[in-house]
């Protein structure tokens, strides 16, 4: 709502104006549920098709397809997406990859447990360069913390799948080095709600608040209305 009320109105690359905010920052605890947004409708298993999708450093659309993601189509060039998330964060570079690299970093209580998303070099052979620019772990003693660097967070559609995308990454990654998963923290540089969203944001903050769901391994258990509802996702 901050962004609706105190957000300035500008133009962008599309036709449809947004409200902006710089440098919008947001840490969440994951020991108090897993981070979903409980006031509409997610779809948890696309959320976390996405994130298999990029972790495991596929690119390509059928992948997303076999999960029923659809929202990458709009990008892709001739059917493909090029070196897009998932290949600068297994193969940066042609040759590197960085998951490796920062389950060894954080082992050894490195401070240097950084994954780059932005490669100015491949930029032009992406259909859409990353969002998220990179994550950086932090470790203080048995909890591993981790940020997200957003370039640019559409508020209302894409950052709810964002935070489901990098809860899991740091989910995944504290379970690979023992640690437990402490604090995801957002860094949200360009932060904005497009104009045309206006009327549903108003209407989502009428509805009422859930409390968190629990994540235990690929299923989502979810209390609400007094009822246990339990997700299962796509193997």
């Amino acid at each position: 709502m901050r962004c609706l009320l105190n957000g300035e109105l500008t133009n962008n690359r599309t036709e449809d104006k947004t409200f902006k905010l710089f440098n919008e920052t947001l840490n969440i605890k994951l020991d108090r549920g897993f981070p979903i947004i409980t006031s509409k409708k997610i779809f948890f298993d696309k959320g976390y098709g996405e994130f298999e999708w990029i972790f495991n450093g596929h690119t390509d659309l059928e992948f997303l397809h076999a999960r029923n993601i659809k929202w990458w189509d709009e990008f892709a060039k001739k059917g493909r997406l090029g070196k897009v998330y998932g290949y600068q964060v297994r193969n940066f570079g042609g040759t590197f990859d960085q998951v490796k690299y920062c389950i060894n970093e954080i082992k050894n209580n490195s401070r240097r447990a950084v994954i780059s998303l932005w490669n100015p070099t491949e930029l032009k052979e992406q259909a859409l360069p990353c969002c998220y620019t990179s994550f950086n772990f932090v470790r203080i003693n048995d909890k591993l913390s981790m940020t997200m660097d957003f370039r640019s967070s559409d508020l209302f559609l894409g950052l709810p799948y964002d935070i489901i995308v990098g809860a899991l990454v740091l989910l995944n990654v504290a379970e690979e080095c023992g640690l437990k998963a402490d604090t995801l923290g957002l860094n949200l540089k360009d932060a904005h709600i497009y104009e045309s969203h206006k009327e549903a944001v108003l209407e989502y903050y009428k509805r009422p608040i859930y409390a968190l769901p629990t994540l235990k391994g690929r299923e989502l258990i979810n209390y609400k209305s007094g009822k246990l509802i339990k997700v299962k996702l796509i193997k």
